[in-house]
């Protein structure tokens, strides 16, 4: 990891958004000149993170340009991480996907927004996906391989005019996992010795999004959610979540969890078993002609718990070495949670009043990659929690976390700097505009 990216921001600013074709020269150094001042201040509202008024109205004339748009903005980050993850040294690289939704709700005057939740709340959808190289206890962030704002249409449909149309998915919401990876394009080819493994949660289990990743030479890692159809090892038919938990203990493994809603962290024993399978075309619908796909079934259990993983993996499992790997692989998932918590509250970007939603996606150009900055200082922090936070973190953000929480000093370790910072949410009364 280049540490300059944390002890100079005008230096990652220019890496971030130095090439971002915006349709003027003159944009694309006023992107950088935002995307520095952003990262020196996330959480603040855009008038504070900007110095004076001319710098203000110069950044929402930014905003306002026709040709600045998010994918214009992400495109030099996404474009250098994939060059980072084509060229790994490791042999895997994974690419962790997943859905979040930016919740605008309280943003009553905030126009062309979609409906989330269960209808009644309003915002954006936004399908990200990181690449990690997964080194095991500390995995490293290479960066944001993709980013795909959306908006589900809204029930009342004069509300949908207002949406601009490049954001209102008509296609199924499942789609949107394979269209992900062909945005990302195709894999190395299988004689590097590296493997690009797509990772998804439950709501990746889907039988195109699997058939479209194998055309372009990915492999796929995801947790079970359909009982489908399979044909067992010994050419026997049966079903996929019935059939996994009929096999026996082969291995053990210990597994820290991680801590969430406020339960502690806690290290829990599992059994795991596995087997190859291949796994059938749906019965119905438009893949229902396609052929079956190889692979292999990983289940893990805690025999006096609840933690129950079935997944479907597409690289080979030969022994238990490989199937403690990949469940180690699955794990790393905590990540892009992690990053979507680095925009919601280390970016505070619900908390942005802009008058549309295309201007919200706009600036989520800047704050997306700010996020990934604050990722990767947060696993930074991990395995060197003894340097102190001053050399890293903005000075404008360090004093402003001591101010807040009352702290009786700015001389932190990143270790600590983290550990106060973790529940610390933004509850200001100030707006974010």
């Amino acid at each position: 990891m280049n540490l300059e990216n944390f002890t100079n921001l005008q230096t990652w600013a220019i890496k971030q958004w130095g090439d971002a074709e915006l349709g003027d020269n003159r944009r694309t150094d006023r992107a950088i000149a935002v995307g520095a001042a952003i990262a020196a201040n996330p959480q603040a509202s855009l008038p504070n993170i900007m110095e004076g008024w001319n710098e203000i109205r110069a950044a929402y004339r930014l905003f306002a340009e026709e040709d600045v748009t998010h994918t214009a903005l992400i495109k030099p980050h996404t474009v250098a991480t994939r060059d980072l993850a084509q060229n790994s040294p490791a042999k895997v690289v994974l690419f962790i996907q997943d859905t979040s939704e930016l919740d605008y709700t309280q943003h009553r005057s905030v126009r062309g927004l979609g409906h989330i939740g269960d209808g009644k709340g309003r915002g954006i959808m936004l399908h990200s996906c990181l690449a990690v190289i997964p080194i095991p206890g500390n995995p490293q962030v290479l960066g944001l391989a993709g980013q795909i704002p959306w908006m589900r249409s809204n029930d009342n449909h004069d509300l949908n005019t207002e949406i601009v149309p490049e954001l209102l998915r008509t296609q199924s919401e499942g789609e949107i996992w394979a269209e992900m990876v062909e945005f990302i394009g195709k894999a190395p080819a299988p004689e590097t010795d590296l493997i690009w493994v797509s990772v998804g949660d439950r709501g990746s289990d889907i039988f195109s999004y699997v058939r479209r990743a194998k055309a372009l030479s990915w492999q796929c890692l995801l947790r079970v959610t359909q009982n489908r159809v399979i044909q067992k090892a010994d050419g026997t038919k049966g079903y996929l979540k019935a059939f996994a938990r009929s096999l026996e203990p082969m291995a053990l493994k210990t597994m820290v969890l991680r801590g969430r809603d406020g339960e502690p962290k806690r290290s829990v024993n599992l059994q795991v078993a596995w087997s190859a399978l291949t796994i059938q075309a749906p019965a119905i619908g438009s893949e229902r002609k396609q052929k079956p796909i190889s692979g292999w079934c990983i289940h893990c259990w805690e025999p006096d718990g609840d933690l129950e993983w079935i997944l479907f993996t597409t690289v080979p499992v030969s022994d238990a070495p490989d199937a403690l790997m990949q469940l180690d692989w699955y794990a790393t998932r905590w990540l892009i949670e992690e990053y979507h918590k680095c925009l919601k509250t280390g970016c505070a970007v619900e908390k942005r009043q802009l008058e549309s939603a295309s201007s919200l996606v706009t600036i989520l150009g800047f704050f997306a990659i700010v996020a990934v900055r604050l990722l990767q200082l947060r696993t930074f922090s991990r395995s060197h929690p003894q340097i102190p936070a001053q050399q890293f973190v903005p000075k404008q953000m360090l004093k402003i976390l001591v101010a807040r929480l009352g702290l009786l000093s700015k001389d932190l370790t990143l270790g600590e700097f983290w550990i106060a910072i973790r529940p610390w949410r933004l509850r200001s009364a100030q707006s974010h505009v």
